[in-house]
């Protein structure tokens, strides 16, 4: 997708108010299972803070009571044993939030992790981000979509952008105006390149500082 070199030097000047050094990507995981859960349980949902007890909140506490409920499954069957998993028993583990209103979030990752093992992808190293069919196998479950698809490959080691809502509305108020989420994850990445970073590092650093500040120093978009 090609983007105004106006745009890009408007959006430029706008990370150039991020103040520095940037807050680092966490990472992401070795194993599918994890990454597909966090995947679906980060839509529309706060990444979660960690207890005094060391336990987290958020989607992040979702994952570590999967990976707590699922410790004893060995690396090879991992995504076996996700497929597997009964969807309103899953509820319990990680909650009961929807994707939309006639399905949990539990519900989409058992059928994602179905279709997954379905063409044998289990690994991550079987993931390939720019095949059509492992695309497909995830953005084809009601409720999923190409946003969280980029997040998912991202948390297997991948170069994205996650066009959230917050990554949306920093592009759309550096550039004066509503954008959708795809002409805001093109632009994010043609600035990462500009810039000389990877673009899950932009990514990370624009998220962490729009849903931290509210976007408060920026002016709304007319």
């Amino acid at each position: 997708m090609s983007t105004p070199a106006a745009d890009l030097d408007l959006l430029l000047v706008a990370i150039a108010t991020i103040p520095t050094p940037w807050k680092k990507w966490p990472g992401g995981y070795k194993r599918m299972d994890s990454a597909l859960v966090d995947a679906v349980m980060s839509i529309r949902f706060r990444y979660g803070r960690e207890r005094q007890d060391g336990s987290w909140t958020g989607a992040r506490g979702a994952v570590l009571r999967y990976e707590k409920h699922s410790k004893h499954v060995t690396a090879s069957e991992r995504m076996h044993y996700l497929a597997g998993q009964d969807p309103v028993a899953l509820e319990t583990i990680l909650n009961r939030q929807k994707v939309h209103a006639g399905k949990t979030k539990a519900f989409a990752i058992v059928e994602a992790a179905k279709r997954f093992e379905a063409i044998g992808v289990t690994e991550p190293a079987h993931l390939r981000p720019n095949d059509a069919d492992h695309r497909t196998q995830y953005t084809g479950v009601s409720g999923l979509g190409p946003v969280t698809w980029e997040y998912f490959t991202m948390l297997l080691s991948h170069d994205g952008v996650k066009a959230d809502t917050w990554i949306t509305e920093f592009v759309g108020r550096a550039i004066h105006r509503r954008v959708r989420s795809e002409f805001a994850g093109a632009l994010v990445k043609e600035a990462a390149k500009k810039l000389g970073v990877d673009e899950k590092e932009l990514d990370h650093a624009i998220w962490s500082y729009a849903s931290t500040t509210g976007l408060k120093g920026m002016p709304e978009i007319p």
